[in-house]
């Protein structure tokens, strides 16, 4: 009767946590779920998906839409998606533009004529100047969405390639390979001084979480399991790459999360801006203002 208890007990707990693991997996809260998707997205605020930001095309990715509308994003995020939400890989939608080089606004300044139009249009304030004065662009804060270039009346702004701005492109390395396979014969994992599984770390290099599951970032790269492989598999600079993968993929979301910044403090801004101006008083409340100035006057 005790062990009948038990074991019933046991398995309703091991079903609350299913319950709770698909809770987080799999949110249905149509709240989280778009909060869950737009933190994956590049908050480029680009709108080359056709809707008006990254969090409107979060809240429709959540509502069914494709997931293969983000140019910027491109193939890694689409099988990001695809891996959160479980959805098949799509190749990116034809009428959305191809996945270019991370590209950034440049101002011909003496032909630039300080009308303000570029400012009022970049999504993330990375436009800086005042009417009739030269504008610049803030290059570490421009995101290349092309979404400033229609309103120049001057056609005074081009795109330019981060090669050309910096000198290199900023690339993430493909991990090294080696023809031979894996044979799992777990000798490399005795002789790892930091007790990793270095067969483990390159079986499951594909894995979004790696690092967290395997350890790479313990890696010290000291060529062990390089001597002791019998399949001379590249396995440290194997890893390497890897690090430097995942040290790309931090860069890439800090970056975004500076663009979710600046964009909802623009979006702040002209709100404050639009409430400013529904409380100004019109033309015909000169005796409004007139009474108000007296009242700050006595």
């Amino acid at each position: 009767m005790i062990s009948a208890a038990l074991t019933l007990a046991g398995l309703s707990l091991l079903g609350m946590l299913l319950l709770i693991w698909a809770a987080n997996r799999y949110p249905e809260d149509q709240e989280t779920l778009p909060a869950l998707i737009d933190q994956m997205l590049p908050q480029t605020q680009c709108a080359q998906c056709g809707y008006a930001g990254c969090r409107p095309y979060a809240e429709a990715i959540a509502q069914g839409a494709p997931i293969n509308r983000c140019p910027p994003g491109g193939e890694a995020l689409i099988k990001q998606l695809s891996d959160q939400l479980n959805r098949p890989v799509l190749p990116l939608a034809s009428d959305v533009p191809n996945t270019a080089p991370k590209q950034v606004a440049r101002i011909n300044e003496p032909a630039c004529i300080g009308c303000t139009l570029c400012i009022q249009a970049c999504p993330v304030d990375a436009i800086i100047g005042a009417q009739q004065m030269t504008h610049t662009v803030l290059a570490d804060a421009c995101t290349g969405c092309e979404l400033c270039l229609p309103p120049c009346p001057v056609d005074c702004i081009d795109l330019i390639s981060l090669d050309e701005t910096v000198g290199t492109a900023s690339l993430k390395p493909a991990p090294s390979e080696s023809r031979q396979p894996c044979i799992r014969c777990g000798e490399c994992e005795p002789h790892c001084p930091k007790g990793l599984a270095p067969h483990m770390l390159f079986l499951h290099r594909s894995s979004e979480t790696v690092a967290e599951d395997w350890g790479l970032n313990d890696c010290i790269e000291c060529r062990w399991c390089d001597r002791v492989c019998p399949a001379d598999l590249p396995l440290t600079q194997i890893f390497r790459d890897m690090k430097e993968i995942e040290r790309s993929k931090v860069t890439a979301k800090n970056e975004a999360n500076a663009l979710l910044t600046r964009f909802e403090a623009r979006e702040k801004r002209l709100s404050a801006d639009q409430s400013r101006l529904k409380t100004r008083p019109g033309p015909g409340d000169a005796n409004t203002l007139l009474t108000k100035i007296r009242v700050k006057q006595s």
